[in-house]
């Protein structure tokens, strides 16, 4: 009796598990299905039929490629959509850190007067350390562990020089308190809406700045409610969150 009952929760944990990896390895099939789909239809150059499905895809499956999202920026290029094709050569760099894309926005913003696409090197790094955070903060705090049992092996022993070992330590300490404080890449976002006015506080009786176009790409600060503070001209604004797409996945 006792070892059928035993039995049951055994039963019960081995069915759930059957059931998640039956569910998501029919959810990854499904995606690979709608995929094919897509890319056959835009092989026949059926665009819209192809973006709806490319879509999907990446919203509701949460799942893009490099490949799919630079399919899907150049479908929006070619309906004149130059607000969504910017945001998916966003999405494109953000995976891949392509420079060549980087060229590739610059001259679309030009042709439209929009502001936010110029990057520097410094910007680069700071993408790269966005996305591999993680990977080079346990290398540095690696580093840290490392120097700090060679301080206290070369106190023991006299065969290292301790005070050579705590400046390194120390370096390292300062080094990933820059790196955690002062090296994350703000949110950036692309302003979606036309004629929208920049008010100079969080507030519809605010002044208004300034009254722009869609396409803009800004850097979130901080936001209040529904007012977004965004960096714009060297200065801040507020602007509402309807009216920003944040550039992220």
């Amino acid at each position: 009796m006792i070892k059928s009952q035993n039995r049951k929760p055994k039963l019960l944990i081995i069915f759930i598990f059957i059931f998640i990896t039956g569910s998501y390895s029919a959810f990854c099939e499904s995606s690979r299905e709608k995929l094919s789909v897509a890319d056959s239809l835009f092989s026949q150059r059926r665009y819209t039929q192809s973006f709806e499905l490319y879509e999907e895809i990446q919203k509701i499956d949460k799942k893009s490629s490099p490949a799919m999202l630079l399919k899907m920026a150049f479908i929006k290029e070619g309906l004149g959509d130059y607000t969504n094709a910017l945001f998916y050569l966003n999405l494109y760099y953000l995976t891949t850190f392509n420079k060549k894309v980087l060229k590739k926005m610059e001259n679309l913003a030009d042709q439209n007067k929009l502001s936010g696409y110029n990057y520097d090197d410094v910007e680069f790094f700071l993408n790269i350390y966005q996305k591999y955070q993680l990977q080079i903060n346990l290398i540095v705090i690696s580093f840290v562990l490392l120097y700090f049992g060679l301080m206290i092996y070369g106190k023991r022993t006299k065969k290292i020089n301790p005070t050579s070992a705590g400046f390194v330590y120390i370096g390292l300490l300062l080094l990933l308190f820059i790196i955690n404080n002062f090296a994350r890449e703000r949110t950036k976002a692309i302003i979606i809406s036309s004629d929208v006015h920049l008010m100079d506080g969080p507030s519809p009786g605010a002044d208004v700045i300034e009254i722009v176009s869609e396409g803009h790409k800004v850097d979130i600060i901080d936001r209040d409610d529904i007012w977004v503070k965004i960096s714009w001209d060297e200065d801040y604004a507020y602007i509402k969150a309807f009216d920003l797409k944040p550039i992220k996945f």
